[in-house]
């Protein structure tokens, strides 16, 4: 019996690490997806100053 109930409970502690996984890969997956749309927007402004020097100087 002692044994059933060490791997009852090394089940028990699998599912909840692989619960605490998938919501700290959902959370840093979030993170990246808001890093990569600041990152578009800032490289289109930088891209539309940089074609408005153009425009002005020539």
């Amino acid at each position: 019996m002692g044994r059933d109930d060490k791997l009852i409970e090394l089940e028990k502690d699998m599912i909840a690490l692989q619960t605490e996984v998938k919501i700290q890969f959902k959370e840093l997956f979030t993170r990246v997806k808001r890093l990569e749309t600041t990152l578009i927007a800032a490289s289109g402004a930088i891209i539309l100053m940089l074609v408005t020097i153009l425009i002005k100087m020539g």
